[in-house]
């Protein structure tokens, strides 16, 4: 409901202050509930993440125990086979620079062998050569610890 001007400039002051002071305390009594109805969501919301980690963790295995399979080490040599075939290895500090001819299909199981073998790609590149894709790959092996 609006109020025109007129009626508001012609309310004495006392009047003003008494709508002032109404209109204050309902706007801070809505905000007070309003506030403290969204307090209670975060709780709620913490208490289903905590259920859902507990249910995704797993125990881990025990401090003597060794994992049940070992990454063999990484060889470049393991890429020169009849689908792939290496280009050039040039060794670095902590790895180095793979060139690699592949088809399309042959690349992402390029990537899981690379994990496997606990070297990580820094970075990579993709061009099209004679038929085929050349990946350049810049390789660094992951530290054991």
């Amino acid at each position: 409901m609006r109020m025109p001007p007129e009626s508001w400039y012609a309310m004495t002051p006392r009047g003003r202050c008494l709508c002032w002071g109404v209109s204050s305390a309902l706007l801070l009594i809505c905000a007070t509930l309003w506030q403290g109805g969204m307090q209670e969501q975060p709780v709620a919301t913490q208490q289903a993440n905590a259920r859902l980690w507990t249910a995704v963790r797993k125990p881990s295995p025990p401090d003597g125990a060794q994992p049940a399979v070992t990454a063999r080490p990484f060889s470049p040599l393991e890429f020169d086979t009849d689908e792939l075939r290496m280009v050039r290895w040039q060794p670095g500090g902590r790895g180095g620079e793979l060139v690699i001819e592949a088809t399309w299909g042959q690349i992402p199981s390029l990537f899981i062998t690379l994990a496997r073998r606990d070297v990580a790609v820094d970075r990579f590149s993709i061009q099209p050569e004679h038929n085929r894709l050349q990946i350049v790959m810049q390789l660094e092996r992951q530290d054991a610890g």
